[in-house]
């Protein structure tokens, strides 16, 4: 008889230290860590169309004189922004736009060198 109780012991014992072990693992399962979708992909009120003649603007130069131009969205200490780089004769503007405010966030020209 104490063999069974014994016996019973053991397999309650594992058992409950079994379920104590699965719980322990240090990876935190809920859901309240994810970061939301709103917060790591933030709409913009600004259209590249826009920030890119904000640019254009500044700069005096029109769309139709502006050579190699690129717009890309970017983000810039957890701010959305629109990166502006083209050319236009001798000179190279490089334009950082804020997507929201379409304020000019940074602004530089260079010659080109030939």
């Amino acid at each position: 008889m104490t063999i069974k109780k014994f016996s019973l012991l053991a397999i309650a014992s594992l058992s409950l230290l079994s379920l104590a072990a699965c719980d322990m693992d240090e990876k935190d399962d809920h859901m309240d860590n994810q970061p939301k979708t709103s917060q790591t992909s933030k709409k913009v009120k600004l259209s590249e169309d826009k920030a890119k003649s904000i640019a254009l603007k500044d700069a005096s130069v029109t769309e139709a004189d502006a050579q190699m131009l690129s717009v890309t969205q970017d983000n810039e200490d957890g701010k959305a922004v629109y990166e502006i780089e083209f050319q236009n004769k001798d000179q190279e503007y490089s334009y950082t736009i804020d997507a929201n405010s379409g304020d000019i966030v940074e602004k530089s020209s260079e010659p080109i060198n030939d």
